[in-house]
């Protein structure tokens, strides 16, 4: 399908040739995605990645200099629908609103509802939800890149630490493919995803190794267990403070 969407838009601004196959990984950050795509890739489902993501304020035709938001929509459907008519995107929880949005935006669609919205324009889409079950690992995951400021890297490189641990209990407590199930087993985590997707899993497949190295080193570790150690102090704290209550 790839360079078959000459005719994908409709002088009404409706998108007309659409994926025969879609999905959408959605996720929070620190979840594994960036593994997952590369798994997906390379099994041939699609080039998965973060197509719609756009800083605050900033359209798609902006970011990436398409004369307009169809015509954006048209060219990464050109580029990243793979032969066999698969297209599949990233999208995390932090800038749905936004994609939702920048898509109502498109005339043909702005009295549609998110479900109806998402039907339209990626043609039924299947949704993968991307967890982790180690919600610790994750948040410090998260707080490690915040405060480095290194998000994703090659093998090899070491990020520079900038600050001390922080930790606000506010936010990390409270933050269905598993992150660690997809480590755990690359192939099997691609097999499940083209059986959801109805695609044929090719029999000679093979993963090609993770263009970025595993981000959870031993800083993650130690970030980790003072996160543990904080958030058992603080807890022993408060439950002293319930008995002199009660008592």
């Amino acid at each position: 399908m790839r360079g078959t969407c000459a005719d994908l838009v409709h002088r009404s601004g409706n998108l007309g040739m659409k994926p025969a196959i879609s999905y959408i990984v959605a996720s929070v950050q620190r979840s594994g995605t960036h593994l997952l795509c590369s798994i997906l890739r390379s099994a041939g489902a699609g080039s998965p990645d973060e197509y719609f993501f756009s800083k605050y304020g900033e359209t798609w035709e902006e970011r990436w200099g398409s004369p307009s938001r169809v015509a954006y929509l048209e060219r990464i459907f050109q580029q990243h629908t793979t032969a066999d008519g698969v297209f599949g995107f990233v999208v995390m929880w932090v800038y749905f609103d936004r994609v939702v949005q920048m898509l109502q935006e498109i005339p043909a669609y702005k009295n549609f509802n998110e479900s109806q919205l998402l039907a339209a324009v990626f043609n039924r889409p299947k949704y993968i939800w991307m967890r982790r079950r180690n919600r610790v690992q994750q948040a410090v995951s998260w707080a490690i890149a915040l405060q480095t400021g290194v998000w994703a890297q090659k093998k090899g490189d070491k990020p520079q630490l900038r600050a001390v641990p922080r930790f606000d209990f506010n936010v990390i407590d409270d933050l269905y493919l598993f992150y660690e199930d997809v480590v755990a087993s690359n192939l099997d985590a691609a097999r499940r995803v083209l059986e959801f997707l109805g695609v044929p899993f090719p029999p000679a497949c093979e993963i090609a190794p993770p263009t970025v190295q595993k981000q959870g080193t031993q800083l993650s570790e130690e970030w980790a267990a003072s996160y543990l150690k904080l958030k058992e102090n603080k807890m022993g704290k408060l439950a002293r403070i319930i008995r002199r209550i009660r008592n």
